[in-house]
């Protein structure tokens, strides 16, 4: 546990590490093999008072830092990964919320969450764009009082789960991809708004991330959050990559806690002694451990520097954060699997399940490259270009 939390922040940090063993870890397994929303979940998060994570605190809800924010993120995909992944999601639309959004937006949107526990998605990704681009075909056009939205998003994390989605939009302004990207909130039930494929991958199953048409979308006036460009300045978007890595974290620490529970009470004969007591089994867990730890400070360390900073220093300590823990989760996640051999294999036991979910989540922007390259501009001082990752 990081030194100097509060004992609000610590009690917050154990209330999410007691909801992920006793509510999310029992149903990880059904959410993934049904790959389905995990909405019993998501209601135990709310009725817990962890949906309101990124909600200011003079609209009812936590309005955490980043650092007790990461480490609730971190706990809770401990107990599944699904749950953990999309209440970040949704924290982080809480926060653009914050940023962009007139008193009046508020104090309509917060309510359904704090509330109603209902949650808000985020649709960025194109099929015909590069991960992490600011770059968007999908179009938002004045049309009388509201505005009229076209086109086609896949990986739309909690499709057909949320209530509402934020969309991603260029708003045709500029040729500049920032200056023109609009952000918009399209509710749940929105007319042309239809599902493409089916969602039925390696991992991150209950994310439920198929692609979606937005087929003539009329939104209010209301719908919109703040004009074209702006999203992009607010800082909002490089906490992606910080929760992110925490829920990578949280994934890989779960793998190591079952993998040393196993060692520890496993016997194979003619073998005298237990698992654990094996020398390379030693050496690999700890090599485990000190993956995890280092990959755990650089998370609480980008956190604990994240107020005041800029998008691009924001962008380069997400990205080192980010780094750190896709290493660390695909090396622990593998080696949780070989050291406790075929059986780790079965779907009973979690250990293969955490090991696609953490092969398939690090697969999300800011790529391992990405992240080297924003980390390596940074050490030459470089300007770092967002439209690249906003």
């Amino acid at each position: 546990m990081v030194s100097g939390l509060s004992k609000d922040q610590l009690e917050l940090v154990d209330k999410a590490e007691r909801i992920a063993r006793e509510c999310l870890a029992p149903r990880a397994h059904d959410v993934d093999a049904a790959g389905v929303n995990p909405k019993e979940s998501w209601h135990d998060v709310w009725q817990n008072g962890l949906l309101t994570l990124g909600v200011p605190k003079e609209h009812s809800g936590l309005g955490l830092d980043m650092l007790t924010y990461v480490m609730v993120i971190e706990k809770l995909a401990g107990g599944c990964t699904n749950t953990g992944m999309t209440v970040h999601m949704h924290s982080t639309v809480m926060r653009f919320i914050e940023a962009l959004g007139t008193d009046k937006q508020k104090s309509a949107f917060y309510p359904e969450v704090v509330d109603g526990g209902n949650l808000f998605g985020s649709w960025g990704s194109e099929p015909e764009t590069r991960g992490g681009t600011a770059m968007r075909y999908t179009t938002i056009t004045p049309e009388g009082e509201g505005y009229v939205i076209d086109g086609i998003k896949h990986f739309c994390t909690m499709a057909g789960g949320a209530h509402r989605y934020m969309i991603h939009c260029n708003a045709q302004n500029s040729t500049d991809a920032l200056a023109s990207q609009q952000l918009a909130l399209v509710p749940h039930d929105i007319a042309g708004l239809s599902q493409l494929d089916e969602w039925n991958t390696l991992g991150m199953r209950g994310t439920v991330s198929p692609s979606m048409k937005l087929d003539k979308c009329v939104v209010g006036p209301d719908a919109v959050l703040g004009a074209p460009g702006d999203g992009g300045k607010t800082g909002v978007t490089q906490g992606f990559s910080l929760g992110f890595a925490a829920a990578y974290v949280g994934a890989a620490q779960a793998a190591l806690d079952c993998t040393k529970e196993f060692c520890l009470n496993q016997t194979f004969a003619p073998d005298p002694g237990r698992v654990a007591d094996g020398l390379v089994v030693q050496r690999t867990i700890a090599e485990m451990a000190v993956a995890m730890n280092s990959a755990k400070q650089a998370l609480y360390d980008a956190a604990s520097q994240w107020e005041g900073k800029t998008p691009n220093e924001k962008a380069v300590l997400g990205a080192r954060a980010k780094y750190l823990a896709t290493v660390a989760s695909l090396d622990v996640s593998s080696k949780a699997i070989q050291i406790s051999g075929g059986r780790s294999a079965h779907k009973r036991m979690p250990l293969e399940r955490i090991f696609r979910d953490v092969r398939t989540s690090t697969l999300m922007p800011p790529n391992l490259d990405r992240c080297l390259e924003l980390i390596g501009r940074a050490e030459f001082d470089l300007d770092t270009p967002l439209n690249r990752d906003s």
